[in-house]
């Protein structure tokens, strides 16, 4: 029988874990009144002949926070005993290809459940995912706003999001998409998200635009960004410092909004210099483009080469959980096309919208008005290997890449 390894939530400890750790490693779970067996196989996807031994395999019960963990052995299995609960397992790994490709495999099972009427083992599987890094990735989020001293009250006018090159060419913003994902908070109380397979718990192979969809203009190779540069996007464009004192200045010039006199006349006029953003597509009636400060879904994406015409022709449909009403319809962005997405929850027990392939985790604030924003963990290896150029971890698992940050990035920043 295994040791097993006990891990304390990823989240709650802030630590990153590239393995199962073994300094935290508890005694034998022995006690079989109150304990079942989990046997984990992860398969890899169909045209990829990677390994899949020595993955570490984590299994979470949400409800009690409790995570344990494994690594698949020569057949790519992983069994583990543990208290009884619903468990999710996920795992992970990296390979790197011809020509500088980074393909990354992670996946997600089902939720297995093990009681005390229960067999006294469980078993259940991990088809991994592909996807490959990317050029540009999400690098900060800050989305719950701040505590304004003035008023004593929450202030969340200031939400931004920034953009990075990671990789080390340049790369373009011309025709880059940002949009942020229905539903607008994670589903909570076990609820799953409208946007699931037929008979299924499994998200679609395509990811829902919400309420409007934002490109930035562009023939191609009018706005580069150079290795290890960053853009800012705000829905607010001005200088926040006006209104709070622990709020930021988003109106600097070179800066973008996601701001359209027409489709967001609610929101602030951006300053002078700012870029704005084009706004392709609106549904609803609403005069500003919402993102939530409890638990947003962000991602960028590429139309694939169609105009914005055909793409939303393509794309557009009615929102299963609003069968009637028109103000919550979507475009359907394809998994195919998704260049990166940050998943935020409120709670560890929420729901996801965004599939594993594009973020087989969750990054969190510890709520509105806190000042906080969720930012990419540096990859002291790689950027030790890019010589000196930060490079940020980019597993697309927002546990492990992200970290909660107390201030925000931009604050100070005139």
């Amino acid at each position: 029988m295994k040791n097993i390894k006990f891990l304390f939530l990823l989240i709650a400890s802030g630590v990153y874990l590239s393995g199962c750790m073994k300094d935290l490693k508890t005694d034998e779970f022995t006690d079989d009144a109150i304990s079942s067996t989990i046997t984990v196989t992860v398969n890899m996807p169909e045209g990829y002949n990677y390994t899949t031994e020595g993955l570490p395999v984590y299994f979470v019960d949400p409800s009690s926070g409790l995570e344990f963990c494994d690594t698949t052995n020569a057949s790519g299995v992983a069994t583990i005993r543990v208290p009884h609960g619903a468990y999710i397992a996920t795992t992970e790994t990296k390979h790197s290809a011809a020509g500088g490709v980074v393909y990354i495999f992670n996946g997600t099972s089902e939720k297995i459940r093990v009681a005390p009427n229960d067999p006294k083992s469980a078993s259940s599987k991990i088809d991994l995912n592909v996807s490959k890094a990317g050029q540009i990735v999400l690098k900060e989020i800050y989305y719950g706003g701040c505590m304004n001293p003035a008023t004593g009250k929450s202030y969340s006018k200031d939400q931004y999001f920034i953009l990075y090159n990671n990789s080390g060419e340049v790369a373009y913003l011309d025709s880059l998409c940002l949009a942020v994902v229905d539903p607008y908070n994670a589903p909570s109380s076990g609820k799953s998200s409208n946007w699931v397979k037929p008979n299924s718990t499994e998200l679609r192979d395509s990811i829902p635009v919400s309420g409007i969809g934002w490109m930035f203009p562009g023939t191609g190779n009018q706005h580069p960004l150079q290795p290890g540069e960053q853009v800012v996007i705000s829905l607010n464009a001005i200088n926040h410092l006006t209104i709070s004192s622990t709020s930021v200045n988003l109106g600097i010039q070179g800066y973008w909004a996601a701001y359209d006199p027409l489709l967001t006349k609610a929101q602030s006029t951006p300053n002078a210099g700012v870029n704005l953003m084009t706004g392709f597509w609106k549904v609803g009636t609403a005069t500003s483009w919402v993102v939530s400060t409890l638990s947003p879904a962000i991602f960028l994406y590429s139309m694939g080469g169609k105009t914005p015409t055909q793409f939303i022709a393509d794309t557009y449909t009615w929102n299963p959980g609003y069968a009637t009403n028109r103000n919550f319809d979507c475009l359907m962005v394809d998994k195919n096309l998704i260049i990166d997405g940050v998943e935020c929850f409120r709670n560890v027990t929420d729901s996801k919208r965004l599939r594993p392939e594009i973020d087989n985790g969750f990054a969190m604030v510890d709520g509105g008005g806190q000042g906080q924003s969720v930012h990419r963990r540096i990859d002291a290896q790689a950027t030790a290997a890019a010589g000196g150029r930060i490079v940020y971890m980019d597993t697309n698992n927002s546990s492990n890449d992200f970290e909660k940050r107390t201030t925000a990035s931009l604050v100070g920043v005139n």
